[in-house]
């Protein structure tokens, strides 16, 4: 028999109820989604001023935009990141199609029930990386105003690629012996030149976090977004299955 007819049998018999539709649900979800989607659009922003390799993919133009408004980005972020929880959270109460389990003993009430424990192990994945997601962009967003703060007090972002005329001639300037610079360079290291010896300082003076520890975040936001997208993926696969899994278990006892 074919989960459609199964369906339909269930749905005409006395003793199962019939399913409601309730809108406001239907808008939570959506606030949900959309709230979650601005949310990972501002970590990503905020990667791109943190991390010193990520702030050459924007202009210098748009960096600087992104810097003087560093801190409208951070609080997109967290409020985004809030209602995205707070939501997510209001919807595992109202649309899961088992109560949430919490202590150990409704854990094991959830082993008698179809997909029950698969769903929630499910459920509570896709929570916990959401969680460590906020963790990271935490980090990143911290690095990204100090990091913006101190690029725009030194008269903003400057387009880090060359032309090899400009390189060139850059390439050939000489200090004094024993004199350094503002940025405390006083030549260029073994392999490099000058000008790519004073620019890798640039960068690494804004740099008030581990830059391991940058990428470490911006590892967790990527591997993240994947692994809720998979959980998002079998929470609904579960879901079908249960309401299935009921559907036939009402036929069978009629």
């Amino acid at each position: 028999m074919s989960a459609q007819t199964l369906v339909v049998a269930a749905a005409t018999s006395p003793s199962f109820p019939r399913p409601k539709g309730n809108f406001f649900h239907v808008v939570m979800l959506q606030v949900h989604v959309i709230f979650a989607s601005t949310w990972l659009l501002a970590a990503v922003l905020s990667a791109l001023v943190a991390v010193p390799q990520l702030r050459r993919v924007p202009s210098a133009f748009g960096l600087h935009i992104l810097q003087v408004r560093r801190q409208l980005l951070v609080s997109i972020m967290w409020a985004t990141y809030v209602v995205t929880l707070g939501t997510g959270l209001w919807l595992l109460f109202k649309q899961a199609i088992y109560d949430p389990p919490i202590t150990g003993s409704d854990f094991s009430a959830l082993r008698h029930q179809p997909y029950g424990l698969p769903y929630y192990y499910a459920l509570y994945t896709k929570i916990g990386l959401f969680v460590l997601m906020g963790v990271a962009s935490y980090l990143l967003s911290t690095q990204a105003v100090r990091a913006a703060a101190q690029s725009e007090a030194e008269g903003g972002p400057v387009e880090y690629e060359l032309d090899e005329d400009d390189v060139e001639w850059l390439d050939e300037e000489v200090l004094p012996e024993g004199a350094e610079d503002d940025l405390g360079v006083s030549g260029a290291t073994e392999g490099t030149t000058l000008t790519e010896t004073r620019v890798a300082h640039r960068r690494l003076a804004h740099v008030a976090v581990s830059p391991l520890v940058l990428w470490g975040s911006v590892a967790v936001i990527a591997v993240g977004i994947s692994g809720v997208g998979f959980c998002v993926t079998l929470i609904k696969y579960f879901h079908e299955l249960a309401k299935s899994a009921v559907v036939y278990q009402v036929l069978t006892r009629s």
